[in-house]
């Protein structure tokens, strides 16, 4: 027995070893329609896994047998295939195809399939695009560049979190992102929540995720490791992917080696300003003059006017800086000489100085791949990647220094913040805890830092026992520690109050992920019919621990540590989750024209109650490609129809159906149960999706439409943090019950009005209509909102049946039957609501487009994206601040005497002659008027908007320049325009962080920092 295996194995290798010494080396070059060298092009010998890829230069090389056929791929090309024969060279030439139907395009699970068969919308994006946006987030670069993603920066400082949704928002308190799969396996893009900080049952705002923000954890990738970037918009497309996929999916595929590929550097540096101009009054002054010895009474400006003469400073222009930035990239990559081994080993450095002084960034990023193929049937990915970032961030709204800068007195230098003993100095009579920041002290004496290591290692094996399948195994692991440190100095507005804090909180998370497919290639079936399908199932399992450490009471006011504080809290957090997933997929081909795709998933996860916890979902999608159904339409144009249905789950967050414990400061000690209490009937939440689409090409390709519609409901939707009876023992409950409906159009259309051998002219247009509704609440609740959006007055993110699950309630104004306002009779003032009521407001926008245009001519090319939004409202909380304090221009007027447009409220409010108001205030004097207005009227309605996100223009060096193979010089503006009717700093705000689930702080500006305007310059090299 032992005898014939070793004969078998002797037979084997015998026979390898023959094909091996028939194989010769081909090379060649692979270029576009102009001769333009395309890189990162796939060569693959047919029916096998050996294959290398094209370099910078658009060469390749690899040892194949003569007979055998070369496939030639490329994301956004049509794919072509060459037989080997004797010649030791083979130049190819791609067509471009942006959307081709026979373009190239990667897929749920990493796949790559030709686009006429996909029946589900989804769009892509090359690394290259990303990378020249020059975002330190990567995420950032999406806005505008796919129709149906909006992206939204929480402040224009460094290292801020930006949070992403597809299709609008559908979860009215969870997290609406999308799931991020790198390499085939998720990545973590978690947002720190204050939660888990032990002061998180602090009641003062200051603790929470209204004053504080951190990174999502996606701008740990470094956007120069991108090869390609897709956007999965639906459940139909994500489906595979499961219950994480239900927002949708972004998939990136990084580089590998390539043959040739040699040595790449680039680089990028930053020159960046604020465009935050505000205008104050300066006219009256404060309560008491800034001279007076007793100091003032408060910030507020409805004192005398200033005497004639008096020195003003822009303490808010001044307190800005110039910003910096540089980036550095070194990679290289090739492969042997056979091509049976790549290799790509590159690092980073990022280094960022905001326009706030004090905030900078700074990532470090080391990356390394390898393929190999070990034997004709197994070929293996190795890959992993470490990044080191270290973030240094202000604090944001009332606490954050801007609020601090706008409201400081004019007439006082505010760079003057120290004392002669080196304190802090304070202008009102007012405790140290009621007056507000001076700015640079509240940067130069508080800190929000973060720090973190992270590494994610990704094995992948894939076997090809057969030609008409392998099987694919994918291991995983994303590890990474975040240390934060919170300070509070004892003499700050917010650390008064405890005599300094400091708080500490290190979470270590460890996610580990396995994935196998089994794909079948398509086999025929008769004549007409192929199908081709595949299995598999992931595992997945998510630890986050978290230490926190509060420390109070500090003994030396400058000593920034733990050791130094006299009272101490301790809170330890640990969130697991487990997920199982086993899918499938089958596709009937019928003569290449007409697919029918049919996927179905089961999930069984630890979030929610045994017995509730498996939950199985189908979808099926189908593609018609009728022009070549119809052969006398493709003299006119090519076409296709797709259509799609999805039903995917979403499970609860981590112990929401069962009390965890947490430590109680009672007498004894001990434990006792957190705010949230049981929900054993917690069941998982359903989002059932259709969509439409069509795609068009015109004139050979050179023009084309992609339109979509959809329609998603999600049903038993769990809503969080929902307050119950004390009486329970328990403050919040995790309930089953509410209902949500989505609707929207996406719409791209391209075109190359120009295509010459020395120019060319292309242009892209993405628009987007998302409308999101709430159909329920649970138990007849009569509103939801996230607490974390009551930052500011009495307006939060709240939502009823029948309102946008973008809506905003408050204490807005009491109004009759016929919607004037109804007036105090004793005072002349408007009559405020006592519970908070909708009054109308929409911060979902009625479209946006985002139009990028690229022009080439020669070696020069000209690259813009523009960014339209039409509707949606935006709250200017910052504007009321400055109003109800005397410094907003529009209350100059406040010595005249005037009549509050309404009716009085006086028991006739609603009949038919209601009594007309006609008492007479003079503001000065009812200061009221100023301090108790509604935020309703700074809630500014359909706000528009055209920006010039980014152009860049970029220069094709010369061969040979600086002993290059390749080298290019780019310079490029971000932010550089603005046309907006909206009357604050900048409309694209969010009050909150990313980690705040539902529709989160948008559209809600207050204390926030606008978006800085910025140029880039610098080079790429290659050798």
């Amino acid at each position: 027995m032992k005898t014939k295996l070793v004969m078998m194995l002797m037979g084997f290798y015998l026979v390898a070893a023959q094909a091996w010494a028939q194989q010769a080396p081909v090379t060649g070059k692979v270029s576009d329609e102009q001769g333009t060298p395309l890189p990162s092009v796939s060569v693959i010998i047919k029916g096998t896994t050996l294959g290398t890829s094209t370099n910078d230069a658009g060469d390749y090389s690899i040892r194949a047998t003569p007979g055998q056929v070369l496939q030639f791929r490329r994301i956004g090309a049509i794919p072509v295939e060459r037989t080997v024969g004797a010649e030791a060279t083979m130049n190819v030439q791609l067509q471009r195809a942006v959307t081709s139907l026979n373009a190239v395009v990667v897929t749920a699970l990493g796949e790559t399939a030709a686009k006429r068969s996909l029946g589900t919308a989804q769009q892509s994006v090359t690394g290259t695009a990303i990378a020249e946006t020059q975002r330190e987030n990567f995420v950032n670069a999406l806005q505008g560049r796919i129709a149906g993603v909006d992206v939204t920066s929480t402040s224009g400082v460094p290292g801020a979190s930006s949070s992403i949704v597809i299709r609008g928002i559908s979860s009215i308190s969870s997290s609406n992102q999308p799931l991020m799969i790198i390499d085939g396996l998720p990545m973590d893009n978690r947002t720190m929540n204050t939660g888990v900080l032990s002061s998180d049952n602090n009641s003062t705002q200051a603790f929470s995720n209204r004053g504080i923000d951190f990174t999502n954890r996606a701008s740990d990738l470094n956007p120069e490791d991108i090869e390609t970037l897709t956007v999965l918009k639906g459940p139909e497309a994500a489906a595979l992917y499961g219950i994480d996929a239900a927002s949708g999916a972004i998939v990136i595929t990084t580089k590998r080696g390539k043959a040739g590929g040699g040595l790449q550097y680039s680089n990028s540096f930053r020159l960046e300003k604020t465009s935050a101009k505000p205008e104050l009054q300066r006219v009256f002054g404060p309560s008491l003059s800034i001279t007076n010895a007793t100091g003032l009474t408060s910030f507020s400006y409805f004192g005398a006017p200033y005497d004639p003469g008096t020195v003003f400073y822009d303490n808010v222009g001044s307190f800005f800086r110039t910003g910096s930035a540089q980036t550095h990239n070194l990679s290289f990559s090739g492969a042997t000489g056979d091509g049976r081994i790549n290799y790509r080993l590159a690092s980073a450095s990022d280094k960022t100085l905001g326009v706030v002084p004090n905030t900078d960034y700074s990532r470090i990023n080391l990356t390394g791949a390898s393929q190999a193929q070990v034997t004709s049937w197994l070929n293996t990915d190795v890959s992993m990647a470490y990044t080191y970032d270290n973030n240094d961030q202000v604090y944001k709204g009332d606490i954050g220094p801007l609020i601090g800068a706008l409201v400081w007195p004019q007439n006082d230098n505010a760079m003057n913040f120290l004392t002669p003993a080196g304190t802090r100095r304070q202008l009102t009579v007012l405790s140290p805890s009621l007056e507000q920041d001076n700015p640079y002290f509240n940067i130069a004496r508080n800190r929000v830092n973060a720090k973190t290591n992270r590494i994610m290692t990704n094995v992948g094996l894939t076997l090809t026992p057969f030609s008409w399948g392998n099987l694919k195994t994918n291991i995983g692991a994303d590890n990474y520690t975040n240390q934060n440190l919170i300070l509070r100095n004892p003499d700050s507005q917010v650390g008064n109050a405890f005599n300094g804090m400091l708080e500490l909180a290190d979470l270590i998370t460890r996610n580990i992920n396995i994935q196998t497919l089994f794909n079948v290639n398509s086999r025929q079936l008769g004549k007409n019919f192929s199908i081709s399908g595949l299995l598999g199932n992931a595992i997945s399992d998510y630890r986050t621990n978290t230490d926190a450490l509060k420390g109070q009471d500090f003994l030396d006011p400058n000593f920034v540590s733990i050791n130094n504080t006299n009272q101490r809290t301790s809170k330890t957090t640990l969130e697991q989750r487990r997920l199982i997933g086993a899918f499938a997929q089958a596709q009937l081909d019928f003569k290449d024209y007409l697919y029918i795709t049919a996927t179905g998933r089961n999930d069984w996860t630890s979030t929610i109650p045994s017995g509730a916890n498996s939950f199985f979902y189908p979808g099926v999608n189908s593609s018609f490609i009728f022009s070549d159904a119809f052969p006398g339409i493709r003299r006119l144009m090519t076409g296709k129809l797709r259509a799609g249905y999805a039903a995917v789950g979403k499970d609860a967050r981590p112990y929401a159906y069962r009390p965890s414990l947490q430590y109680k400061t009672t007498s004894s000690g001990g434990y006792g149960y957190d705010f949230w209490g049981p929900n054993l009937a917690l069941k998982p939440e359903f989002k059932k999706s259709f969509e439409f689409g069509t795609e068009l090409g015109f004139l050979n390709d050179r023009f084309g439409v992609d339109a979509t519609v959809y329609r998603s409901t999600t049903r038993d939707q769990i809503v969080n943090d929902i307050r119950g009876s004390y009486a329970t023992g328990f403050i919040l409950f995790n309930l089953n019950g509410a209902a949500t409906r989505n609707t929207g159009l996406e719409l791209t259309l391209r075109g190359t009005p120009v295509l010459r051998d020395a120019f060319s002219w292309d242009i892209q247009a993405n628009v987007t209509r998302a409308r999101g509704k709430v159909l329920s609440l649970p138990h007849a609740l009569p509103e939801s909102y996230v607490s974390d959006t009551w930052l500011y007055g009495n307006v939060r993110n709240g939502t009823e049946p029948g309102l946008s699950t973008m809506s905003l309630t408050g204490l807005f104004y009491r109004r009759n039957k016929n919607g004037e306002l109804l007036i105090d009779p004793s005072n002349g003032l408007p009559v405020r609501s006592t519970t908070f009521i909708d009054a109308g407001y929409d911060r979902q926008p009625n479209y946006t487009v985002g139009l990028t245009n690229t022009f080439r001519r020669n070696r020069l090319s000209l690259d813009f994206l523009l960014d339209f939004r039409r509707g949606g409202d935006v709250f200017d909380a910052t504007q009321h601040y400055l109003t109800s304090h005397g410094l907003a221009t529009s209350t100059l007027n406040r010595n005249d005497p005037l009549v509050v447009p309404g009716v009085l409220k006086d028991g006739k409010e609603d009949s038919a002659t209601p009594t007309v108001n006609n008492i007479v205030i003079v503001p000065a004097v009812q200061t009221a008027y100023y301090t108790n207005m509604s935020e309703e009227l700074f809630i500014q309605k359909n706000i528009n908007w055209v920006r010039l996100r980014d152009v860049q223009v970029s220069y094709q060096l010369p061969t040979g320049f600086l002993g290059t193979r390749n080298a290019s010089a780019f310079v490029k503006g971000t932010d550089l325009f603005l046309s907006t009717n909206y009357r604050g700093f900048d409309p694209i705000v969010n009050g909150n962080s990313a980690a705040v689930g539902g529709s989160g702080g948008t559209g809600i500006d207050f204390g926030n920092f606008p978006m800085p305007k910025g140029v880039n310059f610098g080079f790429r090299l290659g050798y």
